[in-house]
């Protein structure tokens, strides 16, 4: 009896260290707040178990993964940039033309020099009142482009032993086969986790059919004994310890259960679903908005 209340008490607390880490990742504060820490979290989905498992061709899972999966995105970006930084770094190695042009408006208005009047033996030609002027009269011939100024030229750089130029190539190229062979690496190693993903489903669902069947046989088992001490051709002793094999035989089943239930969501991460299968969409966690209306609570049968 000692016993069986310390697995009972290990059992309850348990539960509570698995409370304190969903709350813990559910909330801002954590167990911060009181009113947080004093909560308990109610589960309300069954373990359901398909009476046939469906079967998917490993290629279309794999095939899956490698378009769901977030971190082999960021490597096919990574790779990308890898590719754009190795052409920017080529185009450093080859010859440029530049081509310019230029067009300056002048103005030519201003005051006489008083020296050009009173030059001794000669006589001023006479000046044209269009040159004759201050600040306004420049702007004006300005803006009316009296006097434009055209030009036209080219420059043409060929790069002869360009070794800084070539020294970038050469590591922009070795960067780009580096990402290249991760993005390959990523991509095997889903695979992998895809292929184990699906062995340990398989073998989860192996063991929960025995541990079904085990169950099934210690409840006939149990039915078995009591009928037989009911006809006094067997003890207590035999029918409690039936009993017990059947407690024993239903912990198993329930353990078998669960771990079933974590190959499948293991095998959700491995492909890239888990956002998917729990309807989550990363569209509405950056905006804000949430489209869908929340799915009413089951109830809760108390066992």
């Amino acid at each position: 009896m000692a016993s069986r209340q310390q697995d009972l008490t290990v059992a309850q607390t348990n539960v509570k260290q698995q409370e304190t880490i969903l709350l813990n990742a559910l909330t801002k504060s954590g167990v911060a707040s009181p009113t947080v820490a004093e909560a308990h979290v109610i589960t309300t989905t069954p373990i359901t178990v398909p009476q046939v498992e469906p079967i998917e061709p490993i290629q279309d899972l794999m095939s899956t993964a490698l378009q769901a999966r977030p971190e082999l995105a960021q490597s096919r970006i990574r790779l990308t940039n890898a590719d754009i930084s190795l052409k920017a770094t080529r185009n450093a190695l080859l010859p440029t033309v530049n081509l310019v042009g230029t067009l300056t408006n002048n103005a030519l208005a201003g005051q006489v020099n008083p020296e050009y009047l009173v030059f001794p033996g000669t006589q001023a030609p006479p000046i044209s009142g269009f040159f004759l002027g201050g600040f306004g009269t420049n702007l004006s011939q300005i803006f009316a482009r009296n006097f434009p100024d055209y030009g036209v030229g080219f420059q043409v750089n060929v790069p002869l032993k360009n070794r800084s130029a070539q020294a970038d190539v050469a590591t922009a190229g070795l960067q780009y086969r580096e990402s290249e062979i991760r993005l390959r690496q990523a991509e095997n190693a889903v695979r992998v986790e895809v292929k184990n993903a699906l062995i340990g489903l398989q073998q989860s669902r192996a063991r929960l059919d025995a541990a079904v069947k085990s169950r099934v046989l210690q409840e006939q088992t149990l039915d078995a004994e009591q009928k037989k001490y009911a006809l006094g051709a067997s003890t207590i002793f035999l029918v409690i310890q039936a009993q017990r094999d059947l407690a024993t035989a239903r912990s198993l089943e329930v353990t078998a259960m669960n771990n079933y239930t974590k190959a499948h969501v293991e095998m959700d991460r491995a492909t890239g679903m888990t956002l998917t299968k729990n309807n989550i969409s990363v569209d509405e966690a950056y905006t804000g908005n949430v489209s869908k209306p929340p799915a009413p609570l089951p109830t809760r049968k108390n066992d």
